[in-house]
């Protein structure tokens, strides 16, 4: 038996986004936040063992899948982003 699982709108997404560590990630993340309408800044979390990676983590309220499927592909696709969960 297989389980589907609609969302159902609005919704609370929670991201966790993997970086690079350097000092713009933040500023880059939170600037596609701001240009998708979304006032909620990214909050920093953890750092990698080595030190080269950071996760950022911002919860978003979506009232639709397409704006969920734009930021969601605008985040994997700013260049400082490794991961996006």
């Amino acid at each position: 038996m297989s389980h589907t699982t609609e969302l159902q709108f609005p919704v609370d997404w929670h991201y966790k986004i993997i970086t690079l560590r350097n000092s713009s990630a933040k500023i880059e993340i939170d600037h596609i936040l701001k240009q998708h309408g979304v006032d909620t800044v990214a909050k920093p979390g953890n750092i990698s063992r080595n030190g080269k990676y950071q996760t950022y983590q911002v919860t978003v309220t979506f009232y639709d899948l397409e704006s969920m499927r734009t930021l969601s592909a605008a985040l994997a696709e700013a260049e400082c982003v490794k991961f996006l969960l």
